[in-house]
């Protein structure tokens, strides 16, 4: 099942589940009690902590992080888990994940934070970076929270609309509707190979 935040971002192909933390949990839990879902794919858009990766890259990953910048500045702590990271699942791999990005820019493998707040401090984003953490994407770890709950198999595929500095919502509206345009694009290529795969004959002619 592919899900996504909704609001202002509807994708093809996605359910929506609502945006942030709390309504991404609410909406995903329900979604799983009411119907059987045998792996999860979020996709939505994120925002880069490191300029190293291009604007509009897809990006691919099974980790999150729910990390605030106050813990990353070392003026809070909490006593939570705050890292998850699942199986993508047997039905889906890494190699059939970087075919089906066609010519998209590209596919990255990385660590997303997810927090109900924006990054606009550029050395903050630096700071992330350098702890490992890719991107921030604002529902994903609860995606996963959830989907760990019910033992589903669970990743998402991003796409980069801006990076993590003063200039992320002017960046973000610049780039949002062709992200989504990507997104939309990479599901569908993954969607026909799964078909293809399973009308296969056997013996792999």
């Amino acid at each position: 099942m592919v899900v996504c935040a909704g609001n202002n971002e509807i994708i093809s192909y996605a359910t929506p589940i609502g945006v942030g933390l709390v309504e991404s949990s609410i909406g995903l839990t329900r979604l799983c009690m009411k119907e059987y879902v045998e792996n999860l794919v979020f996709i939505g858009s994120a925002g880069a902590y490191s300029y190293d990766l291009p604007l509009l890259t897809v990006c691919v990953s099974s980790r999150a992080t729910q990390i605030e910048s106050s813990l990353i500045t070392g003026a809070s702590y909490t006593p939570l888990d705050n890292v998850i990271e699942l199986e993508m699942g047997k039905s889906v791999s890494r190699e059939t994940l970087r075919k089906s990005s066609g010519n998209i820019i590209g596919s990255h493998d990385v660590v997303v934070n997810s927090s109900n707040y924006i990054t606009l401090d550029s050395v903050v984003a630096t700071q992330m970076s350098q702890a490992g953490i890719a991107i921030e994407n604002m529902e994903f770890f609860s995606v996963l929270a959830v989907a760990r709950e019910f033992s589903i198999p669970a990743f998402g595929v991003f796409c980069i609309t801006n990076y993590c500095d003063k200039n992320a919502r002017t960046d973000f509206m610049r780039n949002h509707t062709k992200a989504k345009e990507i997104l939309a694009e990479f599901i569908a290529g993954l969607t026909s190979k799964d078909k293809r795969e399973e009308n296969k004959p056997i013996g792999g002619v």
